[in-house]
């Protein structure tokens, strides 16, 4: 007979609060329940348009209905998830020193945490694609139509999009920061894209723990694999 989940979370939350320096991370499994799919449930032809500046630049109306159903909805409306609401909870209480996502979501941010580390960078990261000024807001696409440049009125690109989904720099550093000096992980909804940057400076014998509903690269990492919803495992640790 398996373990319950009960006796799982009781574990879980042992491990957490053994811990002075716990880092989260997360990835796209802790936002599916705002409506916003992971990579494998994407959309492919919603997702080209979405990284398209040249669509962006010609109908940015049509381009923002399409970001709207793929992300805006879920940002805004939907989200943030209850597990979001948890990790910021955890973070206020002192349990963790940070998240650090793959999500470009902004939902840690509109959940209340303070600490985030968005890796691929984010919604609240925008370059106007008129005179490169720089727009730090994650509400700036909240209005209902694509958010223009304060400095002279272009039209905003995130960052993802605009650099072609690559890693933000300033964002890498910090995650490697935490990191490096956290003695617990707590692994929740992602599967490992672009761990690397990060994991190469975990200290050895820092303690890990996984959420996930699904096998993932962090299995032979973690020490407990809690085979649950983010959503109904972690606002249990309050």
């Amino acid at each position: 007979m398996g373990v319950s989940l009960e006796s799982q979370v009781e574990l879980l939350r042992g491990m957490l609060d053994a811990s002075e320096r716990a880092v989260a991370v997360t990835g796209a499994g802790i936002s599916v329940s705002a409506g916003i799919a992971s990579m494998e449930g994407m959309d492919l032809a919603a997702t080209l348009q979405m990284m398209s500046e040249t669509l962006l630049r010609a109908v940015p109306g049509r381009y923002y209905r399409g970001v709207w159903k793929g992300f805006l909805r879920g940002m805004y409306e939907a989200g943030p998830t209850p597990a979001h609401r948890a990790l910021a909870r955890l973070e206020a209480d002192g349990k963790i020193r940070g998240v650090v996502t793959t999500n470009i979501d902004c939902l840690h941010t509109l959940a209340g945490s303070g600490n985030v580390a968005e890796i691929q960078g984010s919604f609240a990261k925008n370059t106007c694609l008129s005179c490169g000024a720089e727009a730090d807001d994650p509400m700036l696409w909240a209005d209902g139509s694509c958010p223009r440049c304060p400095v002279c009125g272009g039209s905003l690109s995130i960052w993802p999009v605009h650099h072609r989904v690559a890693l933000m720099p300033s964002e890498v550093e910090r995650a490697r920061a935490w990191v490096s000096q956290a003695d617990f992980l707590l692994v929740v909804g992602t599967n490992g894209p672009y761990a690397g940057t990060y994991l190469d400076c975990l200290p050895s014998g820092v303690r890990v723990a996984q959420v996930n509903p699904k096998s993932t690269h962090f299995d032979g990492l973690a020490e407990l694999n809690v085979r649950a919803a983010a959503d109904e495992v972690l606002p249990a640790l309050l």
